[in-house]
């Protein structure tokens, strides 16, 4: 609050995001009791080349207790719900200051956010799973990897809002060392409730017009305090609107992501240069990751008819080497169109001969299932017609 020179913890929007930080559990406790009956391959079994895949209950349960099970369960631990609804209320009630709860949501919830990175950063690169790849359609990769572009612009905006009311609540903390108020660290935090009281009155009123607080919302190049990078967060943290001041922070990361931070001059502190630093890193993993999909996407969209085109060419190149007449020429381009038309380029004997024999049968019955509708054929059993699919 700019009009009382402290910091506020707003409670009824830490609420709602209690709310919704317990749905998002609820959802992730669905994926865990989801691992205790999802098939993996075998380990051992990939070294010959085999890959057995393991189906039986008791085995997958053991396999995920053993894995990945730890991890999970400590993400999925409501600590922000109950740090922001239990302890913090029990503990220090109606004086609850806003540094300790920031504090603690800050420790916890980075704790917990670093895991769920770990568990989902695999799933980025397409990481083959049992049943074949997670991501195996070129816009579903394409949709991903933006989407973890726009997350990370959210998680940059958000450490730089936090972190630029940091440096005001350090401001502050000068302001009052400095000054010759008592008692000015109770009117440096709003805490639940701003309630000064009478006697007190005078002196907060003397906390307010005191030049040092005054100064620590002067994001001037002339003032004493510096916030470099962080100066529009201090103008951005004295607006009321919680959807103000997240669209900017969301606007503010995804901006400087692209930009790979080429617009920000850092003041001296160290903490903040470092965080530069940081953006400066993570926008080119991600620029070098989403040029790189985007290639492939590209090159998925076109990949059949750049296919295509080289069969085209080597039909021309050897037609042109036998001197074929141009009539017999012309019957071959038909039949090449015909043949892509019908197969889209896939050799179907071939890919036939890589699939199981039982997975054979049903395909080739799939494809001969108008024999039924022929009352000769409706009297033989299915050998005699796998036989007769068979020489067909």
């Amino acid at each position: 609050m700019q009009d009382k020179k402290c910091i506020v913890f707003n409670w009824k929007l830490a609420t709602g995001l209690a709310v919704v930080r317990s749905v998002s559990d609820a959802i992730y406790f669905l994926h865990m009791l989801l691992q205790f009956r999802l098939a993996y391959v075998a380990p051992e079994s990939r070294v010959v080349g085999a890959g057995d895949l393991v189906d039986e209950p008791k085995k997958i349960a053991v396999h995920y207790l053993r894995g990945y099970f730890l991890l999970d369960f400590f993400v999925v631990l409501p600590l922000p719900q109950v740090i922001i609804l239990a302890i913090i209320p029990r503990s220090f009630g109606l004086s609850t200051t806003a540094d300790d709860a920031k504090n603690y949501l800050r420790v916890i919830i980075l704790l917990q956010y670093v895991p769920r990175i770990i568990r989902f950063v695999p799933l980025l690169g397409g990481r083959q799973s049992a049943t074949g790849f997670i991501f195996e359609s070129a816009w579903a990769n394409f949709v991903i990897n933006l989407l973890m572009f726009v997350l990370a612009g959210h998680v940059v905006g958000s450490c730089w809002y936090l972190f630029g009311l940091q440096r005001v609540n350090q401001c502050l903390q000068n302001a009052c060392s400095v000054s010759n108020i008592s008692s000015c660290k109770v009117f440096r935090d709003c805490g639940l409730n701003f309630d000064i009281g009478g006697q007190n009155e005078q002196i907060s009123q003397q906390w307010v017009n005191e030049p040092a607080s005054t100064a620590c919302f002067d994001t001037g190049n002339d003032t004493n305090f510096q916030y470099g990078i962080y100066q529009q967060a201090v103008l951005l943290a004295t607006k009321h609107s919680a959807v103000t001041r997240y669209v900017y922070s969301l606007f503010w990361g995804f901006q400087q992501i692209s930009t790979l931070a080429g617009n920000l001059i850092p003041s001296y502190f160290e903490g903040e240069v470092l965080f530069t630093m940081a953006i400066v890193g993570l926008g080119l993993l991600l620029f070098a990751l989403l040029i790189g999909n985007m290639q492939n996407f590209l090159q998925a969209l076109g990949s059949r008819k750049l296919e295509m085109q080289l069969r085209r060419r080597d039909v021309e190149q050897w037609m042109s080497h036998r001197r074929l007449p141009e009539d017999l020429r012309r019957r071959v381009r038909h039949a090449e169109r015909f043949t892509w038309a019908a197969t889209q380029g896939v050799n179907e004997e071939e890919l036939l001969s890589n699939l199981p024999e039982d997975i054979q049968r049903d395909i080739r019955r799939h494809f001969f299932r108008f024999l039924n509708k022929v009352r000769l054929f409706t009297l033989m059993d299915w050998p005699i017609l796998d036989a007769i699919c068979d020489k067909n």
